[in-house]
């Protein structure tokens, strides 16, 4: 796949320490015409974040070494507000959500996904 931002599409980021997590989601994506990039740790999100300069970032939440915390915290330092940065758990317990602007629950919802990449999209 082509490492360069495409400026007609929505550039989405996901980011699952399961590499069948990741790629059946990114694949999804592609599917409905976004430019889709994934990753399964902080480290490779954040180099592949600086070649695709995502609007839209997908991150599990709970990942070994860095979590999805710290690495949704460390996207919002370098894009700021210009990327959607939205949590991905499992868990039914409560998660600290605050680095996050939107959270989804595993198995992800597509119609719900789909809302919001479209706001995404009308509001860019």
């Amino acid at each position: 796949m082509d490492e360069t931002a495409d400026p007609q599409k929505l550039r989405v980021l996901v980011v699952d320490d399961d590499p069948d997590s990741a790629e059946s989601l990114a694949f999804s994506l592609q599917l409905e015409g976004r430019q889709v990039r994934y990753a399964t740790c902080a480290r490779d999100a954040l180099k592949v974040a600086e070649t695709l300069s995502p609007h839209f970032a997908l991150i599990d939440v709970f990942m070994p070494q860095v979590d999805g915390h710290a690495l949704a915290a460390e996207l919002r330092q370098r894009f700021g507000h210009q990327i959607v940065v939205v949590a991905v758990t499992g868990a039914l317990k409560s998660v600290e959500l605050n680095a996050f602007d939107h959270h989804l629950m595993k198995p992800i919802n597509f119609m719900q996904l789909d809302e919001l990449l479209s706001q995404q999209r009308r509001s860019s």
